[in-house]
């Protein structure tokens, strides 16, 4: 917080005095909340004894005076202002199409890396496919800190934990996420609140599943999103099972809805890159409907949009085949 008062010339003196003896007195105050929470020994300034005479001589002394006591107040809380590390405000796709559209009222394209965004997956057996968006849009922040990863450890049963061998395939080093089983829903909430106030954290991704999962509401994720624009952390949420038709109210800066999608094949047959079908469903701006099919290249760590006509292609449905062949009882299946 910065409070400061414009030089006052000599022939201007008598028409501002009041307005400038107003602003002192305001700082007076200030500085009396701040000695009942700073048990500083300096001694407030008696805004009865201000004169207008005085006002020019004293303001800017209290206005250093008032900026160093509230950065030492907020040096000795959990409180702390952003601070700059040199990384750009916002993150991308790498997509001019998306990354523009993205841009809102902002002042850069893409979405805010100081935000709470949703990631949903359409199906539950899409929850792979939007995990995996999740960690690449934490890779897209260019971010050398931990990315903290938390779950519940009973849906981390039912479901799976990380895989690192995967994580390393998408070109991610997994030694750089931090994985917390949280014991429910609730427990996730606090570890997520605790992750994302820490400005050692780079990215904090939050696992919930169900519709309703306890604990979460707009309270809740009020309190991540403004920590996450006080620390300068991007905080994601990851969900799957939730009801799409009429979903729980957040304080979200975006929601997203991923699915897998079919990959094309590579040179000699060779498995595809991993592709995903994104859809937009709420921007803080009042952007929606937009969509894409992606594909991630592992190798330069890049999204690259596929065009009309660059489908992959479709095998039609491939029955199972049976462990013992019917037609050559003698033979198993591969």
């Amino acid at each position: 917080m910065a409070v400061s008062s414009p030089p006052i010339k000599g022939r201007h003196r008598k028409a501002c005095s009041t307005d400038l003896l107003d602003q002192i007195i305001l700082l007076s105050k200030l500085e009396q909340t701040m000695n009942d929470i700073d048990s500083d020994s300096a001694t407030a300034l008696d805004a009865s004894l201000i004169t207008p005479a005085a006002v020019s001589e004293t303001a800017e002394k209290k206005a250093t005076a008032l900026k160093a006591r509230f950065a030492k107040i907020l040096s000795a809380s959990d409180t702390k202002p952003v601070v700059a590390d040199d990384l750009p405000t916002h993150f991308t796709f790498g997509i001019e199409r998306i990354d523009a559209a993205l841009r809102g009222n902002a002042v850069a394209d893409g979405l805010p890396r100081a935000a709470l965004h949703e990631i949903h997956a359409a199906e539950k057996a899409d929850m792979t496919s939007a995990a995996a968006m999740s960690l690449l849009l934490a890779e897209r922040c260019q971010t050398d800190k931990p990315i903290l990863w938390i779950s519940e450890g009973g849906e981390a049963r039912r479901q799976g934990r990380l895989y690192p061998p995967g994580i390393a395939e998408l070109g991610i080093d997994p030694d750089a996420i931090i994985h917390v089983d949280a014991a429910d829903s609730i427990t996730g909430l606090r570890a997520a609140a605790d992750g994302v106030r820490s400005s050692a954290m780079g990215v904090v991704i939050l696992e919930l599943a169900g519709k309703k999962p306890k604990g979460l509401d707009m309270t809740a994720t009020r309190r991540l999103s403004l920590s996450a624009q006080k620390s300068g952390v991007l905080n994601l949420l990851l969900r799957s099972g939730a009801d799409m038709e009429n979903p729980l109210p957040t304080a979200a800066f975006s929601r997203w809805q991923v699915s897998a999608a079919p990959s094309v094949p590579l040179e000699a047959n060779a498995p595809g890159h991993s592709a995903f079908d994104i859809s937009l469903l709420r921007h803080r701006s009042g952007l929606y409907g937009l969509s894409a099919q992606l594909e991630w290249n592992r190798d330069n760590h890049a999204f690259r949009e596929r065009q009309a006509g660059e489908a992959a292609p479709d095998f039609g449905v491939v029955p199972a085949l049976f462990a013992d062949r019917t037609d050559h009882p003698d033979t198993r299946a591969a």
